[in-house]
Order: C-alpha cells, then sequence, then structure tokens
C-alpha cells in the first residue's frame, strides 16, 4: 500500500531552515542532503508503519513514529510523523545535535 505524504507547515519550515543552513556551509551539501531526504520519503511512502516510535511519542495523544535519514557523512536527521488511515502526516524534521522536542512544540497543524 501507498501513503500519501502530507508535511506541515512546522515541518515545511524545518526543511527550509535545514536547507539555509546547509547551503551557507557547502551548496553541494545541501543538494546531497535534498536527494537523500528524498529516498527517505520515498521508503516512507511505502513502509510507514515500519519506523520506530519517536521517544516523544510519550507526550502526545497518539503514536509519534520517526523516520532516520542518515546522510552520507553519518549525520542522522529525524522526522516526526503520525499514520492516520492512509495519510503520513511529517510534524516536524530535527537536524543532528537538536534536544527531543519539548512536549508543547509537538502539535499536528502548527
Amino acid at each position: 500500500m501507498t501513503y500519501e505524504l502530507l508535511l506541515l507547515p512546522r515541518a515545511e519550515r524545518d526543511i527550509d531552515g535545514i536547507i539555509r543552513y546547509l547551503s551557507q556551509r557547502s551548496p553541494q551539501g545541501a543538494i546531497a542532503w535534498c536527494d537523500r531526504w528524498e529516498q527517505a520519503l520515498d521508503e516512507l511512502r511505502s513502509r510507514p508503519l515500519e519506523c520506530g516510535l519517536a521517544p516523544e511519542s510519550s507526550h502526545y495523544g497518539t503514536s509519534v513514529r520517526q523516520l532516520l535519514c542518515k546522510t552520507r557523512r553519518g549525520r542522522m536527521y529525524r522526522a516526526l510523523f503520525t499514520v492516520v488511515g492512509r495519510g503520513v502526516y511529517i510534524l516536524h524534521v530535527r537536524a543532528p545535535g537538536r534536544d527531543l522536542l519539548p512536549r508543547d512544540q509537538l502539535r499536528r497543524g502548527r
């Protein structure tokens, strides 16, 4: 089964920030990250329920899963998402070194 991916506004802002940060340091690195991100999204479309629960899941009213996206240089990014029916709602994308998301920031639609 193929799932529909829906990036919520906060996740879009997270991705824009990651790309902007990487572009300032290495335009080629930003392009490579985007390529790896697209590959990760393809995996998510086909197998979202195979992803484990995010540590933040205990603070949310439903299961929050995480997709781990590892870059060529070994840096790990986390996409936090929920699955509702055939929809995968990407809530946030966390860069390496970022703390766990505080309880009050983990809301759908923000």
